[in-house]
């Protein structure tokens, strides 16, 4: 079942030789200045501030019909004032009972709007909100948005006979924008009808992309935007920490403050300097189950590190340059101390993007205080495409390790890319094989999605402020998708394949997995996929799982897979995902069930079990392990909400609970109060409870 590496070269040729020029005739608009500040209610068709501007209308839809004109009107209308964006919406809805609310943004009616401000097409910022003013914003960049970033604006809505309609107010002072008094911005508006699965765009784009293929949207002129004004915020923050049981031999309880301050230096490039960074109210991380060789990945949660980071991504899941969890996480998941840390980020002109990040950790108990340095420099280039640098430092006592490395990306026509990852480290007594080399290429329309990837990564290499999930290997990948609509019952049927296979640098044959996929998904985004999997693994050395020992040598196994899953905007939702089949030199059985309940816009919970039972082939390597998780989020107001995270791991036996009170005031800023639990009863041997109170709030001083 190997694949040679010219298998990649081929489907590389392919990816570029399909790819075709980009042609679209996006919508064009004036904003329009505003004599008055529209009253922030949500009454936008009352309010004298919008008499006599022209909407934008004339939505078309992304789904279920894509190109089709939007079945309910929506009109937007764009204006400013000297301070701030104002935008008024007014979502016209036949069947105003129809209208479906959630907290859980996703499964709500809505409307957004993303702005790229530099027009470069390859990054911007998305705010969005729903039918009872709840706010979500996001940073975006490659396509995707990450919706933890935040800043300071304001929403109303209202709802109506009509239908219902929405008043944004953005200063100018929370945004990102270039040199000019008067400029053009790229602009989107989606709306999302949730009772029918509906998703319209101002700005017409391909089914297989969304509104944050940015190079598609439309074009906004005339916005005058005020000079450079050197701003600044200054978030202090309390905090009260009681703790009791775990390692503790006695009740403890402690104070402690800090503040973040935030400074523009131009309003395109921003400086944030942190003292006595507190994280207490970041949801706990979602546990995992290695059931293999390798690190598991976890992703960031932490508001400070959130923000921005597109600017320092540099790698995949697998291999990254720089992963902020190295910074102030201790290898068990411990939180470390951070004493301060200073950033600057953004744009110098309008298409170089500079990011620099220094941080301290204090040292703790068998873990030595080490600095962190980040620098990153990239500029944009015309069709997605663009070449950058990264270089990190971490350095502790009597020690110091380096990561450098180049990217770049090409596009290719509207539907290919190429990206390429080259990097080197330099840790001390480590001579060679310190190296590693990412190719991919991709090719997404409306009917194929093509990649093929490359990727060797030395055993000496070692980021040191990044993340390997694995080392000492050469990787070939490729993965194919062909897209079919069904008009009468599914929205698409979309059959696949996809190869990943990993050697060392000997020939050895480590690990590979070739996946056969039918994927149905119905109009009303339920959707089922069953699979077939034929797998090798190579193992040179034994290890364990669940304490029992996977014995060196060559396995080849094959299991079925298949996941089901509900229309997720019902108030009852489920799936489940099943696998059956070989493993190693056994079996496993494993079912992962979920169920999730909504309730209008105050209530959701869930619940979800990973279960696994599996037989190594030994007498005693016949075990279960399960990772059973259940959430809850209860609303009172769009600024105050409960959420509360409980899990369980019988493979380690540890209980956690986490609950969290915000009141939020303004962005993330205001009250939080926090409980956290672990009962690890194979560790500590008593259950460590801890109940922290924090308030901070954003002073605007310039």
């Amino acid at each position: 079942m190997q694949f040679p590496r010219s298998s990649f070269v081929a489907i590389m040729f392919l990816v570029g030789a399909a790819s075709a020029a980009e042609t679209s005739n996006p919508p064009h608009g004036q904003a329009t200045p505003l004599t008055r500040v529209p009253t922030l209610d949500g009454n936008v068709a009352d309010d004298p501030a919008w008499e006599g501007l022209t909407p934008f209308t004339g939505f078309t839809q992304l789904q279920p019909d894509n190109g089709a004109p939007a079945s309910q009107r929506t009109e937007v209308y764009f204006g400013f004032t000297e301070d701030a964006l104002h935008i008024g919406v007014i979502c016209f809805e036949t069947d105003p009972a129809a209208i479906t609310v959630s907290n859980d943004g996703f499964q709500s009616d809505s409307f957004s709007m993303v702005l790229d401000t530099f027009s470069t097409g390859l990054a911007g910022m998305v705010f969005g909100t729903n039918p009872v003013g709840a706010e979500y914003d996001g940073q975006v960049a490659d396509e995707f948005a990450d919706w933890n970033w935040s800043t300071l604006w304001q929403v109303r809505t209202r709802t109506h006979e009509a239908g219902w309609s929405a008043e944004l107010a953005i200063p100018f002072q929370s945004l990102r924008y270039g040199t000019g008094d008067v400029q053009s911005w790229r602009v989107n508006f989606a709306r999302v009808i949730r009772r029918n699965n509906e998703i319209s765009y101002w700005s017409p784009v391909p089914r297989q992309f969304s509104m944050f293929r940015l190079s598609l949207a439309g074009r906004i002129d005339g916005i005058h935007v005020p000079r450079q004004r050197r701003n600044l915020e200054v978030t202090p923050y309390l905090l009260g920490r009681a703790n009791r049981g775990g390692s503790l031999s006695r009740p403890r309880q402690d104070d402690d403050f800090g503040f973040d301050m935030k400074y523009s230096i131009t309003p395109s490039l921003t400086l944030d300097l942190t003292y006595n960074t507190d994280f207490a109210q970041v949801e706990s991380d979602r546990q995992q189950v290695n059931l293999g060789r390798f690190s598991l990945f976890f992703p960031e949660t932490r508001p400070f590190f959130l923000e921005n980071a597109g600017s320092f991504s540099v790698g995949t899941q697998e291999t990254q340059l720089f992963h902020s969890r190295r910074i102030g996480i201790a290898p068990d998941g411990r939180r470390l101390p951070i004493e301060a840390g200073v950033r600057v980020s953004g744009k110098v002109g309008a298409a170089t993007n500079l990011g620099f990040l220094h941080m301290r950790a204090e040292a703790v108990t068998g873990i030595d205080s080490n600095d962190f340095t980040v620098a990153r420099l990239s500029r944009d280039l015309s069709n997605r495409s663009s070449l950058g640098f990264i270089a990190t430092d971490r350095r502790g006592p009597g020690s110091s390790r380096q990561t450098y490395g180049l990217d770049g990306s090409l596009g290719l026509g509207a539907n290919g890319q190429l990206r390429a990852i080259a990097a080197r480290t330099r840790t001390p007594g480590v001579e060679s094989d310190d190296h590693a080399v990412s190719l991919f290429g991709t090719y997404n329309s409306t009917e194929w999605t093509l990649d093929s990837s490359y990727a060797e990564v030395g055993a000496g290499f070692d980021p040191a402020v990044g993340f390997v999930g694995r080392r000492d290997y050469r990787s070939t990948g490729f993965f194919a998708m062909r897209k079919f609509l069904d008009a009468q019952t599914l929205r698409e049927w979309r059959p696949l394949v996809a190869y990943q296979g990993y050697w060392d640098f000997e020939g050895y044959y480590e690990s590979g997995n070739l996946h056969l996929e039918s994927w149905w998904v119905w109009k009303s985004a339920a959707d089922v996929w069953p699979a077939v999997n034929f797998s090798h693994e190579g193992v040179k050395h034994p290890f364990t799982i669940a304490g029992v020992t996977v014995p060196a040598g060559d396995y080849e196994t094959r299991d079925f897979e298949m996941g089901i899953n509900s229309a997720p905007n019902k108030t009852w939702s489920g799936g489940a995902h099943m696998t059956a089949g070989g493993f190693y030199n056994g079996k496993r059985h494993a079912i992962s069930p979920y169920i999730n309940y909504r309730r209008d816009e105050t209530l959701s919970a869930w619940a979800g079990w990973d279960h696994n039972t599996i037989d190594l082939g030994s007498e005693e390597g016949s075990f279960t392990v399960n990772l059973a998780r259940a959430g809850l989020s209860y609303s009172f107001t769009p600024k105050i909400g409960l959420r509360a995270l409980i899990q369980y791991n019988d493979a380690d036996d540890v209980f956690a609970a986490n609950v969290r009170f915000s009141w939020l005031r303004s962005a993330n800023a205001g009250l939080y109060v926090v409980y956290n639990e672990i009962d690890a009863r194979t560790g500590l041997g008593k259950p460590g409870r801890e109940l922290v109170l924090k308030y901070s709030h954003i002073f605007d001083v310039l």
